[in-house]
């Protein structure tokens, strides 16, 4: 087992990266490693291109049914990825915690892979289903262990923007299927989505080393400094690399489940981690996102619902690059807080457009507030709660219980995430959309105090200054 020793002994690298080089590596380790997170965004996004085409008449070039898939089958394969991400955490932290997170994660990259290969040849019910759950589990493994790893790998001064290539490539991702989706067969999608594949493994798995906090688990101290000189703050790393044997060497290895119930620093990183997570799943986002087209067209706006959608898309990638100069500026809390106000103002305000249209007014003078309400809950929600929530949940638990509780959040946050999909069009089919918007925005007011009282400030801080502050 890992103890205390003399980092001094341990042989310097000839060549001392500059802090330059020592930033650029952070975003090559965030880069490759996200080429995994591009199969997550097709996951997301798949569904709303295909599904029409499994429905289409038999015989179509886009339908490789025997016969039109129906409304069963649909539910299934649309929610099929849902549930393998909800399973995926539930191994990825105890593997990781055998073999490391590289290893983990290259690991689930494999069903990712089996999952489009399915879909190249894919010509019943039964391969659709197979495909989809498969790449719900890598799904799982990207938001457990991804937001982690790249935390442990990234120059504290530019973390923040090193982990909002998560969000960026997600979004990217969707973009582009949405708007290549519509045009291509289901076939040819699955094997374009095989190339990020193809760059994946060649460039994480023979390039990018593993987290210095596992190789220091794995005893191996002189390659947990080669790794750590290469991101750390500082070319002298000595005290960090101490800093994290002492950490990694504080429960012995051995994790025990009533250590964890009774740990204030798990428990307060846990709430932290969770309350994040709840409230970027039950502000709506993923009803907006899922059912964006269906909701404008009930809006009956002069502005085409097909339209709103491309111009939300292209909205959300412009925000995505602006956000990333500002999450090491202005820091985690205020982005987090002017999100969840934005929030509140669009969510008002789209309930209160379907509620005057229920009530039989001429709304036409407001043709303007859908897609404006759409489009500042978007902008909103990704300047703050989508990409800013992982960045923390990344940083703040301790090091010792990372490999139990990423997981363990990462399970909640797709529950919630089936749990909102899966409710939202019968709960407005019932009371109608006014009422959803609005408990949405019941839920985001609540955020604000919990993220203004709870959460902390991690910007520009070592993973190791973060533990003392808990």
């Amino acid at each position: 087992m890992t103890q205390s020793i003399d980092v001094k002994s341990i042989p310097v690298e000839k060549i001392i990266p500059s802090k330059k080089d020592r930033v650029n590596f952070s975003y090559y380790v965030a880069a490759s490693v996200n080429m995994m997170t591009i199969l997550a965004g097709i996951g997301y996004a798949w569904s709303s291109p295909c599904i029409s085409k499994l429905t289409d008449k038999v015989g179509s070039e886009f339908n490789p049914l025997p016969k039109p898939a129906t409304l069963s089958e649909i539910t299934w394969i649309t929610s099929l990825h849902c549930l393998g991400a909800i399973s995926g955490p539930l191994f990825t932290g105890i593997i990781a915690n055998k073999l490391g997170k590289k290893k983990t994660i290259i690991l689930f990259a494999l069903p990712q892979i089996i999952s489009n290969i399915i879909l190249i040849f894919a010509n019943n019910v039964t391969h659709f289903y197979v495909a989809r759950f498969l790449l719900g589990i890598g799904t799982g493994c990207v938001f457990s262990l991804i937001p982690v790893y790249v935390a442990e790998m990234s120059h504290p001064k530019y973390r923040g923007r090193t982990s909002m290539f998560l969000s960026l490539t997600i979004t990217c991702t969707q973009d582009f299927v949405f708007i290549v989706g519509p045009y291509v067969t289901i076939r040819t999608l699955a094997i374009i989505s095989l190339v990020p594949s193809v760059i994946f493994f060649p460039t994480f798995s023979l390039l990018m080393p593993e987290s210095p906090y596992d190789y220091v688990r794995q005893d191996n101290i002189s390659k947990a400094h080669q790794a750590l000189i290469k991101v750390a703050q500082h070319s002298n790393v000595d005290d960090e690399l101490n800093s994290i044997i002492k950490s990694v060497s504080s429960k012995n290895g051995k994790f025990k489940l009533s250590d964890a119930l009774f740990s204030r620093s798990v428990q307060k990183s846990f709430l932290i981690g969770f309350g994040l997570m709840f409230f970027q799943q039950f502000n709506g986002t993923n009803a907006l996102n899922s059912y964006q087209q269906s909701i404008l067209s009930a809006t009956k706006s002069s502005i085409p619902a097909d339209k709103s959608v491309m111009i939300v898309g292209a909205a959300q990638l412009l925000v995505l690059f602006f956000v990333s100069k500002l999450v090491d500026g202005w820091g985690r809390k205020k982005l987090l807080l002017v999100s969840y106000i934005g929030q509140f103002i669009s969510l008002v305000s789209f309930g209160i457009y379907f509620h005057l249209q229920n009530l039989n007014m001429d709304i036409s003078f407001l043709f303007w507030l859908p897609l404006t309400s759409i489009l500042l809950f978007m902008f909103s929600f990704k300047i703050g709660a989508g990409p800013v929530s992982w960045i923390i949940v990344g940083e703040i638990f301790p090091t010792e219980y990372k490999f139990f509780l990423s997981p363990l959040i990462a399970f909640c946050m797709t529950f919630m995430s089936f749990l909102v999909t899966f409710i939202f069009p019968k709960f407005s089919h019932i009371f109608g959309f006014e009422y959803s918007f609005w408990f949405f925005s019941v839920v985001v007011a609540c955020a604000i105090p919990f993220v203004f009282f709870i959460v902390p400030e991690t910007k520009g801080q070592t993973l190791e200054e973060i533990q003392k502050n808990f």
